[in-house]
């Protein structure tokens, strides 16, 4: 019989570290004969003030001659959220090291796993060697090493490595497939407390091919969240500032904060510094964006002229919770001069900032706002100021609006099982430069009720009424004054649906047709604000009065008529098609060819609409003049695909009397064309018909698996505006899982 009480004895007259000591407790305890079976776990706690170690094994074996104690078969300790795995285990008690043979598997709490042939440690397994080292890290990420030494807590120095993000999985026949990239280096250190692994003489390989050399290069290993340190860098060239370079540094201020430098350097202008802020409040988020150059003015070719001068733009929002119904924010965009973004090719102008969205690439929307909505209310309240980025874009045109506010209630069922809906709106408008002001407020309700009667007859009537007061100042024509109107409406809705059933396909014709009579008119005293831009078609041919907004309004009688044909199949696949036009009582001087109201008769409009599945989608809205039955207006698309290829176009056409000035006729489509399944072309067109100029046009090759993305490009633009003439450039993108994006934009 083995002395194993002594040696206990022994072992915990010293001073060791926990590991070493739950161990060696767990092997003593199972041990108290030279051999032992343990297929039972041993749960072991050393002192009172350590966690419980258990450790599962087929046998446990101590050797009083050698002085050691052996765990084999499916061998398994687990410490403190930490587990490892091996089919051998040897203790040795004379020099106090543990060493772990065949298969080691090591997990540690945040899911990283640890592999190796040989492991052998200290007693408190904080430092030790391994051969044939391997790693799957938490995140994603795998790194393989000939040798690991642990020469101090959570460092790995790591000897002939290779890492990859990349699946390494079986295919077909039993064949390996091998990563599309990989790091290979001489040496690393994998440092667990900084969550950081640094390579020395690394070369990144695609397909087992060396592509770059580098003699240092490190990056976060792929658990350890954000973290400060230099981001992949921005690389491209174009026309207008030639080749470009932009590098990218991050500092994590905090878990909710931090702050992104982007120094970019051309080949023919000034650099520009670019920046990001964000921070997470309790109560909501902070984002700013933007950049500063100091330089001339430049043309489309890069060549500059004027004074140089401090120069920039800044983009930034922010949302915040006042309570469960109230929230605050702002939007801020604003650029030094109205081509400082297309000079540098920045973008994000586009982006919602808030409740008032300018929607094009043509002004810059920065406002003030509180919104607030439940079940049945909405309220909105906002300051805006707009920056105009077109050459006729005119300071006593683009108002200052303080402020521009809207409040809704809906009550179900109030009177007569309809519905009741309680509006109040006001907007103030004030303009630099002796521009024309105009500030309104209106109070009014809709009511409307949906009923079925008889065989499927559906009876909507409605009513509306409003109260309008308005401002003016500083008209040319007209002195300052404020003046009321009063506005309203009543009518129905009638809808008769016909349906026939089939074995695979389902038709629905339904005549719709809609009368209304409105008091009411267009005091001439009030500036058009609010509806400068509308046009009557098959979206707003039914609603009783078809002028959105506020400050226009349809007076008199007026009707609409038309019918819509749906054919629908088991399987989801629809086809439809609506027509229809509208009358009125009288002409409206206020509206214009523009709106489709200008006349007693309305022109024919129509939709047609397909939805064949995934293989073939279209979508086509049109205007027929009224009187020679001539396209006024079209707008069609389609989206198709069969095989490998897929397709989508999309024809724009309006009459030259509608937009003077403006281009009239417009095609943009694309077609995708994939070579295989990680290979795809892709050329995309914007064509302005009537100039007969491309507006843009992409050509792209791109790879994309499950831990690479490549994407090689090449873009052109021929617009002119004022000093920046055509455009082109080209792209190289490289996304590589756990390292980043590498690679800038046009």
């Amino acid at each position: 019989m083995s002395r194993s009480g002594e040696v206990a004895d022994r072992w915990f007259d010293r001073a060791h570290g926990p590991w070493a000591a739950a161990v060696a407790a767990i092997l003593l305890a199972a041990a108290g004969s030279t051999t032992a079976a343990a297929q039972e776990p041993v749960p072991v706690r050393v002192t009172s003030d350590q966690p419980v170690v258990v450790l599962e094994a087929d046998t446990l074996v101590k050797d009083d001659a050698s002085q050691t104690i052996v765990a084999e078969g499916n061998v398994e300790a687990r410490y403190q959220g930490r587990t490892l795995r091996t089919k051998r285990l040897i203790y040795n008690l004379r020099d106090n090291t543990i060493r772990a043979q065949g298969g080691v598997e090591i997990i540690d709490p945040d899911g990283t796993v640890r592999y190796a042939d040989e492991v052998e440690v200290d007693e408190e397994l904080d430092t030790g060697v391994a051969t044939g080292f391997g790693a799957r890290i938490a995140g994603g990420g795998t790194a393989a090493a000939a040798a690991a030494v642990r020469p101090s807590p959570g460092v790995n120095q790591l000897q002939r490595v290779i890492y990859t993000a990349c699946p390494i999985c079986k295919v077909e026949g039993g064949k390996t497939e091998g990563p599309t990239w990989t790091l290979r280096a001489r040496s690393a250190t994998q440092d667990q407390n900084s969550k950081m692994i640094s390579y020395r003489d690394v070369v990144l390989q695609f397909g087992g091919v060396p592509v770059i050399y580098l003699p240092y290069f490190a990056h976060p290993d792929p658990s350890s969240g954000p973290r400060s340190g230099l981001l992949p860098p921005d690389i491209g060239s174009n026309r207008r500032v030639g080749a470009f370079y932009q590098q990218p540094v991050h500092w994590a201020i905090s878990p909710y904060q931090d702050l992104t430098i982007a120094p970019r350097v051309h080949a023919n202008v000034n650099p520009i510094l670019g920046f990001q802020y964000r921070k997470r409040f309790y109560s909501g988020d902070l984002r700013i964006d933007g950049s500063a150059s100091y330089d001339q003015d430049f043309d489309g070719n890069g060549n500059k002229f004027g004074e140089e001068s401090l120069r920039g733009h800044i983009f930034g929002n922010g949302l915040f919770k006042i309570d469960d119904f109230w929230s605050w924010g702002f939007g801020v965009e604003r650029a030094a001069d109205d081509l400082y973004l297309r000079r540098y090719d920045l973008d994000g102008e586009t982006r919602a900032r808030g409740p008032i969205i300018g929607g094009d690439n043509l002004r810059l929307v920065s406002q003030l706002f509180t919104t607030g909505q439940n079940e049945n209310t909405f309220g909105s309240l906002s300051l805006v100021s707009i920056q105009g980025l077109r050459a006729v874009d005119d300071s006593t045109v683009l108002p200052l609006v303080l402020p521009l506010g809207e409040l809704e209630h809906v009550m179900r069922d109030p009177l007569f099982d309809g519905q009741l809906k309680l509006q109040a709106s006001t907007a103030a408008l004030f303009r630099q430069d002796n521009g024309v002001d105009s500030a309104r407020v209106s109070v009014g309700g809709e009511w409307r009720r949906d009923s079925i009667v008889g065989p499927g007859l559906v009876l909507a009537p409605f009513a509306q009424t409003r109260a309008d007061i308005y401002r003016t100042g500083n008209a040319p024509t007209a002195k300052d004054e404020t003046f009321t109107r009063s506005v309203g409406l009543a009518g129905v809705e009638v809808r008769y649906p016909f349906v026939r059933t089939g074995g695979n396909v389902d038709v629905i014709i339904e005549p719709i047709g809609m009368v209304a009579i409105g008091y009411g008119d267009n005091d001439a005293r009030i500036i058009n604000e609010d509806s400068l831009s509308f046009e009557l078609d098959d979206t707003n041919l039914f609603r009783p009065n078809a002028a959105p907004n506020y400050d226009l309004w349809e007076s008199g009688a007026r009707g609409s008529l038309g019918v819509r044909a749906t054919a629908r199949t088991r399987d989801d696949k629809s086809a439809s098609v609506m027509l229809g036009r509208r009358w009125r009582e009288d002409s409206e001087p206020r509206f214009n060819r523009l709106t489709n109201l200008d006349d007693e008769t309305s022109d024919w409009v129509g939709a047609v609409d397909a939805d064949l599945g995934q293989n073939l989608q279209a979508n086509v809205r049109f205007r027929v003049a009224d009187k020679d039955l001539s396209l006024v207006r079209m707008d069609a698309s389609v989206r198709a695909s069969l095989w490998r290829l897929s397709t989508e176009a999309r024809y724009f056409q309006v009459d030259e009397a509608l937009r003077p000035g403006d281009p009239n006729r417009e095609i943009r489509g694309g077609v995708g064309f994939r070579i295989s399944d990680r290979w795809s072309f892709s050329y995309s067109l914007q064509r302005d018909l009537d100039s007969d100029i491309n507006l843009s046009q992409n050509i792209h090759l791109m790879y994309r698996d499950d831990c690479t993305f490549l994407d090689f490009g090449y873009v052109r633009s021929e617009t002119t505006d004022r000093v920046l003439g055509p455009n082109e450039g080209f792209q190289i993108r490289i996304g590589l899982t756990s390292l980043g994006m590498f690679g800038g934009g046009d």
